[in-house]
């Protein structure tokens, strides 16, 4: 593996239920050409190998991919429009002490396309419509469509009318609920999904295998798991809320599509918006070193303090925004491969990884180790930490801003507002 693929994976996530539903794309292999030379990638299977390679060959970095509604398309539009114009002119320039290598050198340039950027979120929000409108059409067909034809999961009953008649006899007859059909699509995926599982004797609730049907069977109705694992991710492409931005979600209302689809069902009269935003479940901040969070940036600084005998303020002080933020990056993805931060020597278990950091004292941070350009970038997508982070003389705005005409020069001494913007967008 080539130290480049070791450096880039992702996007991870902190806390999986706040964040924005992600697009699911088509299963089916794409061969794309790169935006900016013929390179060829096939999709899905090679889409993170071409992010790397915009970020190593073009320092191109692109936003927010995974919400991106039909990324070949994207990218093709992006081929013919930098074909007119070259990359500053419509993208977000960022100064950086750093090659894509690591090595040392002042301020190269790397560019974001983002859609802070009008006319990309114009494509976002055309690409991300045109995508729903064939997804509400394709449901409507699902829940119209009267000559559905399949047997029971459990019984020798066939049915010949609706599926919304099918999904009925599998609750009624078997005590079987998967979802209400308003919240599902792509239905006969879905049952050929379970099909399969129950024809290599897996349990479709925790797809333990078993010897025969019967003890399958018998497992099933005992332990309660005669249905799906809300926790498994396999079944999110099915719930037809996690194709759906916040403002389509009220488009569709009245096709009762249920934002909570982790819940499978829940029956919410509430705003979606807000029915589960309580004090309990608010934004957390998660710690650096372990997966305790809390609702106060203080706290968790205190608790880091306490806990982890690690005192951040400290570690990053006379350090500016940019270099606290490589920091913090470069401590998540450390702790996420279960590394330590000093010595890299690898754990199974993150409790482990702890005691040896404490008993070790390896809280140290070497710089040539945290100070590379990969760690401008989150490792979690959702990292609320990066959101509290400031330069120690707390100014927001410093340095001359330099503008070109359809250039946003982003340097080290830029608002940090856009640095949060291109970190958390």
């Amino acid at each position: 593996m080539s130290n480049c693929q070791k450096k880039f994976f992702g996007p991870l996530t902190l806390h999986q239920n706040n964040l924005k539903p992600t697009i699911f794309q088509n299963d089916e292999s794409v061969e794309c050409s790169c935006v900016l030379c013929e390179e060829k990638f096939t999709f899905p299977e090679r889409e993170k190998q071409f992010l790397t390679h915009l970020f190593m060959e073009h320092r191109l970095v692109i936003a927010d991919v995974n919400q991106i509604a039909d990324f070949n398309e994207y990218l093709r539009y992006w081929r013919l429009r930098f074909k007119d114009n070259s990359l500053p002119f419509y993208c977000t320039t960022m100064l950086l002490d750093n090659k894509p290598d690591g090595t040392k050198s002042k301020d190269e340039k790397y560019y974001l396309l983002s859609d802070v950027l009008p006319e990309d979120k114009e494509l976002r929000s055309n690409l991300q419509q045109t995508k729903l409108r064939k997804l509400l059409e394709r449901h409507q067909f699902e829940r119209e469509d009267k000559n559905f034809i399949r047997e029971c999961l459990f019984c020798r009953y066939t049915s010949n009318t609706t599926r919304v008649h099918y999904l009925s006899h599998l609750y009624e007859k078997h005590n079987f609920h998967i979802a209400k059909p308003d919240n599902l699509i792509f239905i006969d995926d879905l049952i050929n999904t379970l099909d399969s599982k129950l024809e290599k004797l897996q349990c479709i609730y925790c797809e333990g295998h078993f010897n025969d049907r019967s003890v399958l069977k018998e497992h099933m109705r005992k332990k309660g798991h005669k249905r799906i694992n809300a926790e498994n991710k396999e079944y999110d492409k099915y719930f037809l809320v996690n194709y759906i931005g916040d403002q389509d979600k009220k488009n569709v209302t009245n096709r009762n599509t249920n934002q909570n689809a982790y819940e499978r069902d829940s029956n919410v009269d509430s705003d979606p918006e807000w029915s589960e935003w309580t004090e309990d479940n608010g934004p957390l901040i998660t710690c650096l070193l372990c997966d305790h969070t809390e609702t106060e940036y203080e706290y968790i600084l205190t608790h880091m303090d306490t806990k982890h005998e690690f005192s951040f303020m400290d570690a990053t002080n006379g350090l500016d925004f940019y270099q606290k933020v490589k920091i913090v990056n470069f401590i998540r993805r450390q702790i996420h491969l279960k590394q330590c931060l000093a010595c890299d020597t690898k754990f199974d278990d993150s409790k482990n990884l702890e005691k040896h950091i404490k008993e070790k004292k390896h809280m140290t941070l070497s710089r040539d180790r945290w100070d590379q350009p990969e760690y401008y970038f989150p490792t979690y997508e959702d990292d609320l930490f990066l959101c509290f982070i400031q330069d120690d003389d707390e100014s927001w705005w410093s340095g001359d801003e330099r503008e070109t005409e359809n250039q946003n020069v982003m340097s080290d001494n830029i608002s940090k507002e856009m640095a949060l913007a291109v970190l958390d967008d």
